[in-house]
């Protein structure tokens, strides 16, 4: 790959991890068969003169001393031979060596992966002592060590992985902030709970939702366990979220709350940022190269080799590659193309604009009844532009110069405004209400309603919200919305046109419109991309009840949205039958418009928020199988967020934003189904508070048919800059993306007084990106 296209350097790129040499002799173990009780009884013996390991139906049980008491004779396990033994040995003896520092402060938490509460004065808090916030309110330093066997073109390697991460805690009794003036209606609340492994700390477990307080201290709680739902005050600890750490800040330090949060959330950003986070990783890792003592088994000492560093010489870094931002089309045929979608929509128009059907917009405006006139100017702005808006610089640039008119090349709508008569959901719906009513008097519909609304409403209740209460009253016609916030009116003129321009994109995707498309796929095979999530209903957060709704999104290869379908809610058991028959049925229906012959090639790839079970995939294949299509190929990709691997650019130490960050699109090669790919680089951090950004881990399924890594690493990259919400490149692609708006929209709008999923199944609006 050749990285210096378009001016580009080359990058020097290095991982938060270490190799860990495997052993070139054998390893000692006694082999019984596998069971869970023997398993634990190993793993809980005390004295830990063993660790045992699950190898298929059988336990390694592998002595740590010599004199161990082993359950049959000693066997010489070849170490090469068994790469995940030696990574799980090696998981062990850091776990180890940690508890023999529990006695400075450092508490375990979690074994796989390794999660370790540090200690010491600049780690156990570090929340500025100038603050002078209480002892019990901390951001502790939390360690997180893993083991990864990789195995990449017949070459095994077993790495340790580093990262870190700040944890809340707020380490008094509900009693205590009661007497403090702490408001606690409404607030989650926690309860410690021994850990059932006697080398892990205790731990908070959910308790609940606070209904009410007594004078005595007696909690009322909802969402509760088994027993009864009033409990001593003095038994329960809120929950350490963000919300309710804020909170507490907040009821404490009264007037100077907002600075003090602003202060905890810079020193957060500090310790985020890439310089912060290698030293932070190296330190932990020089550490532990430091420690003689670590053994894989008796007489087996562990071993590290190199960093994973492109500058170690002779190391051996893993491949690595570039999926730069593709070109955008925007006619049919690649007739026009360019990187830069605002620029190019300016210059030419959006994909579709010989075949969109509705040119004259008929809009519909709901607003609070002070907000009249200034909503007046705001859907003025947003229809026709703000052409002396500019950024600074050598090319400054217009992001909404011409309008959702002007940009989609639209003609000029029809606006009436509809003021509510108030703020609450229900004069929202009674405006939405009128709308609708004056659309049937003249046989039409609204093609488009905008909601003025107001950040400080989403803590309300779903019956008692505008946006809400507002949104299902349209959609159950037919028309989509889009919400417009008070404090986005407020921003300054850049920012507020930036906005602006990304409302009017979703907006013209959200009616139909093709924005742009990706490059037409080299082949003349069939493909298309789905998202596979879920969507889970349940009271509370204990899941009584507990339903899923599997949802899928498919697009074309060229990100043209095909649909979105969702089962209905069933069990987990049903969920892969369930998911089965979506995905055929969308097949079955694009077979049937595109009139496919039985023997078109047809590539099937999926992108899944979870990895996909053996019965999920073998339901899909078979089902899809039976279609009588001969030449089909499949490829299920699990796109993985929660994963132990960071990306630093090692050349990028310079920058001011975002220091040791990758660039968008730089991709690494970790094993034969596994690459990491950065979505979101440098120059897409807003500022330095944001810290690193996180790559996604791309792991294909053993099932997949089609398995050109290359193929799909570079799609996925794509696809996250194929969004139609923003101009700016995604942390997700837009299969998984829209998937999650999907399920968060259902979430709200199934809790809606007066929505009907059912009553809106065959409405076309439905099956456009309407969630946007």
């Amino acid at each position: 790959m050749t990285f210096q296209q378009g001016g580009r350097r080359p990058p020097r790129l290095a991982l938060n991890a270490i190799r860990i040499t495997i052993p070139a002799g054998t390893i000692p173990a006694a082999m019984v068969p596998y069971d869970r009780e023997t398993l634990h009884r190993y793993l809980d013996r005390d004295p830990q003169d063993v660790h045992v390991l699950r190898m298929g139906n059988e336990l390694a049980v592998v002595p740590l001393v010599p004199d161990a008491d082993l359950p049959g004779p000693r066997r010489a396990l070849r170490a090469a031979d068994h790469p995940n033994l030696v990574a799980g040995l090696a998981r062990e003896a850091v776990l180890r060596e940690v508890m023999t520092r529990s006695d400075k402060g450092y508490r375990i938490t979690r074994r796989r992966p390794l999660v370790v509460e540090a200690a010491g004065a600049k780690t156990e808090n570090v929340i500025p002592p100038e603050l002078h916030l209480p002892e019990w309110l901390k951001k502790r330093l939390v360690m997180e060590f893993d083991v990864r066997t990789l195995v990449c073109r017949g070459v095994v390697q077993v790495v340790l992985t580093c990262t870190h991460r700040l944890r809340t805690f707020i380490d008094a009794p509900v009693s205590d902030l009661r007497r403090l003036g702490v408001p606690l209606v409404g607030k989650t609340v926690s309860t410690v709970r021994e850990n059932a492994d006697p080398k892990l700390a205790d731990r908070l477990g959910y308790a609940g939702r606070i209904l009410a307080v007594d004078d005595d201290g007696t909690l009322t709680l909802e969402d509760h366990g088994e027993g009864s739902d009033t409990v001593p005050d003095s038994e329960l600890y809120l929950e350490p979220s963000r919300s309710n750490f804020a909170a507490v800040v907040t009821a404490l330090t009264q007037g100077r709350a907002e600075n003090i949060l602003k202060a905890v959330a810079e020193e957060e950003a500090s310790r985020h940022g890439g310089i912060a986070t290698r030293d932070t990783v190296g330190k932990a890792i020089a550490w532990l190269r430091r420690c003689e003592a670590l053994t894989l088994a008796d007489g087996v000492p562990m071993v590290f080799g190199d960093l994973l560093d492109q500058s170690v010489e002779g190391a051996g870094f893993p491949r690595v590659d570039a999926f730069f931002k593709p070109k955008l089309s925007f006619g049919p045929g690649g007739t026009s193309e360019n990187r830069w979608a605002q620029m190019e929509l300016d210059r030419t128009g959006p994909y579709d604009q010989e075949s969109f059907p509705r040119k004259k917009l008929r809009i519909a405006v709901v607003c609070e009844p002070g907000m009249l006139r200034k909503m007046k100017g705001v859907v003025d702005d947003f229809l026709h532009g703000l052409p002396n808006v500019r950024s600074t610089g050598t090319n400054p640039l217009a992001p909404h110069p011409t309008g959702l008119v002007g940009r989609f090349r639209l003609e000029d709508p029809v606006v009436a405004f509809f003021p509510a008569a108030g703020d609450r959901g229900r004069d929202y719906a009674e405006a939405a209400r009128a709308a609708n009513a004056d659309a049937a008097d003249r046989d039409d519909r609204w093609d488009l309603a905008l909601l003025q609304v107001s950040r400080e409403w989403q803590e309300r209740s779903y019956d008692d919200s505008p946006y809400w209460m507002g949104k299902a009253a349209f959609l159950k016609q037919g028309t989509v919305v889009q919400a417009l916030s008070v404090e986005t009116v407020a921003m300054d003129d850049l920012p507020y046109a930036m906005a602006l321009a990304n409302v009017a994109l979703g907006v013209y995707a959200k009616l139909g419109g093709l924005p742009w498309l990706l490059p037409a796929p080299r082949g003349d095979a069939h493909e298309f991309v789905f998202g596979l999530g879920t969507h889970v209903e349940k009271d509370g957060r204990r899941g009584a009840g507990q339903r899923v709704v599997g949802i899928a999104t498919m697009f074309t290869a060229q990100g043209a949205f095909v649909l979105d379908s969702r089962t209905s809610a069933v069990s987990y058991e049903g969920l892969p039958e369930a998911l089965k028959t979506v995905v055929v049925d969308a097949i079955r229906r694009v077979r049937a418009e595109e009139a496919w012959r039985p023997d078109d090639p047809v590539r099937l790839v999926f992108h899944a928020f979870t990895q996909m079970g053996r019965d999920s995939a073998n339901a899909v294949v078979e089902a899809v199988r039976g279609l009588g299509l001969t030449r089909m190929q499949f490829a299920f990709l699990h796109v993985v967020e929660d994963h132990p691997f960071t990306i630093f650019d090692l050349e990028a130490e310079g920058d001011r934003k975002s220091p040791l960050a990758p660039e968008r699109g730089q991709a690494v090669e970790l094993g034969d189904r596994e690459w990491l790919v950065a979505l979101t680089g440098r120059k897409e951090v807003k500022g330095i508070r944001q810290g690193l950004p996180d790559p996604v881990l791309l792991r294909l399924h053993h099932l997949s048919t089609y398995a050109n890594m290359v193929a799909l690493s570079r799609q996925v990259s794509d696809f996250a800059c194929h969004s139609w919400r923003t101009f700016t490149p995604s942390r997700l692609p837009v299969t998984l993306g829209y998937a999650d708006q999907i399920a968060q929209q259902l979430f709200g709008l199934e809790r809606t007084p007066g929505w009907d999923r059912d009553a809106v199944l065959g409405n076309p609006v439905m099956r456009r990106p309407w969630f946007l």
